[in-house]
């Protein structure tokens, strides 16, 4: 072949590859279909404050309870009853983010106050008779940020103290005198930055005001006036406690406990045909008290469903009765606060001739019990003392029943420890007969 013919055959050569190359970088890419944008449902923000919360849906308030005179039923708030913020979706070029909104929870306390909380709560303080009590029958005694000075004193008479002391909980700061009808310390309570405070309505200061000037949450809870239990108050209470506090379980825990010892209280003493007239007297209230102390109702009693022979003369808590009235009434059977047990000594040494007037007296059938009025009624004593009533009263109805025994497992299941021998030696020997020499 001639170099000219070489020479074209390689120019046509390299047109054609030319050629072909161009038709193949210019031919339309396959089509994708397009994908859908991602989409987010969003749900309601939860208030960023408490104070200016809107109202939540029904399935997170508490329905408060009635009067004392009804019955009430409680609509439990879900521990997670908060509404959450959901975080959209961004696009796949930066990294996803969740961020998790505060919860809060709508509770409805013992005076119809609904109080907006924000979860969970690590810090409470609680004021007013009675308030720190059920916190510690709640096992949430970790959440204490402060207590009142009068929870310093020795616990004798208290026996949720016992487990203050225990726990070495009485070197916390002050936040507040204490006692019914004090003014309320809103500069040490704030200093204490509690997320929650817990009070009962018994202060100089009301729930609303308390929160207005503190600018923390307030719930109010209670369980009866001085001397008295009203179980319908108390079960509520724990219950919104239980959900505020983490501990809902053990507040069902608790209040079904409580609900086997009044049905078993109530069966042990059903059908009774004869029962003794009874006295309960020196009964403690505000400091030391004279034998003629007494009350109309005197819980113990009411659970046994016996009456005092006080109860026709609608004594209130800290009032007394006349001798002429007991003289008149002679009791079968006398029970003596043993808190107060050495001041009805005393005057029974000075005077006997009153004393063993009494039909009681002469037949030797005086006891003592514990004291449960102090700060409030103390339920774990209060319960105890009706199960040794019970046993003196209704010896057959009550016959496998060990009184010191019964204590203990009550005092373990409130709070934690056995304490019947430790609050026996602090009132000189607990449930006992009592000796009045008559002769």
């Amino acid at each position: 072949m001639s170099p000219k013919l070489t020479i074209l055959v390689a120019v046509v050569v390299a047109i054609a590859i030319g050629a072909a190359l161009y038709l193949i970088s210019n031919q339309a890419p396959p089509t994708t279909a397009p994908q859908p944008t991602p989409t987010t449902t969003q749900q309601t923000t939860p208030p960023t404050s408490p104070k200016t919360a809107t109202s939540p849906s029904p399935a997170q308030q508490t329905t408060p309870p009635p009067s004392p005179a009804t019955t009430r039923q409680t609509t439990p708030t879900p521990s997670t009853a908060t509404t959450q913020q959901t975080t959209p979706v961004q696009s796949s070029t930066s990294p996803q983010t969740t961020a998790t909104p505060p919860q809060y929870i709508t509770i409805r306390d013992v005076l119809g106050r609904e109080v907006q909380i924000k979860l969970p709560v690590r810090r409470v303080v609680a004021i007013g008779p009675g308030a720190l009590r059920l916190v510690v029958y709640l096992n949430a005694t970790d959440k204490l940020a402060g207590i009142e000075a009068l929870e310093k004193r020795p616990p004798q008479g208290r026996d949720y103290g016992y487990v203050l002391w225990a726990k070495n909980l009485t070197g916390l700061p002050v936040v507040g005198q204490g006692g019914p009808g004090s003014p309320v310390n809103f500069e040490a309570i704030i200093e204490a930055r509690p997320d929650v405070i817990i009070m009962t309505p018994t202060l100089a200061n009301t729930p609303d005001e308390v929160q207005a000037k503190t600018g923390i949450p307030v719930v109010a809870v209670t369980y009866g006036t001085t001397g008295t239990i009203n179980f319908t108050e108390l079960f509520y209470s724990l219950k919104i406690l239980g959900q505020i506090l983490d501990r809902e379980q053990r507040a069902r825990q608790l209040i079904a406990y409580m609900q086997s010892l009044i049905k078993d209280l109530e069966r042990r003493t059903a059908n009774v045909t004869n029962r003794p007239k009874v006295y309960a007297g020196a009964i403690s209230y505000r400091g030391g008290r004279p034998f003629t102390s007494t009350q109309s109702g005197f819980p113990p009693l009411v659970l046994l469903k016996t009456p005092s022979v006080a109860d026709k003369y609608n004594i209130m808590p800290g009032a007394q009765i006349s001798w002429e009235a007991l003289l008149k009434e002679q009791p079968d059977v006398v029970f003596i606060d043993l808190g107060n047990y050495l001041t009805v000594v005393q005057d029974f040494n000075k005077s006997k001739d009153p004393y063993c007037s009494l039909n009681a007296f002469k037949q030797g059938k005086v006891y003592g019990v514990l004291p449960f009025n102090h700060y409030w009624t103390n339920i774990a004593t209060m319960l105890a003392d009706a199960y040794y009533m019970g046993k003196v009263l209704y010896p057959d109805r009550f016959a496998d029943v060990d009184p010191a025994k019964k204590a203990n497992e009550i005092y373990t299941e409130f709070l934690g420890m056995p304490l019947y021998q430790k609050i026996a030696k602090d009132f000189g020997g607990g449930f006992r007969q009592l000796s009045f020499p008559c002769g």
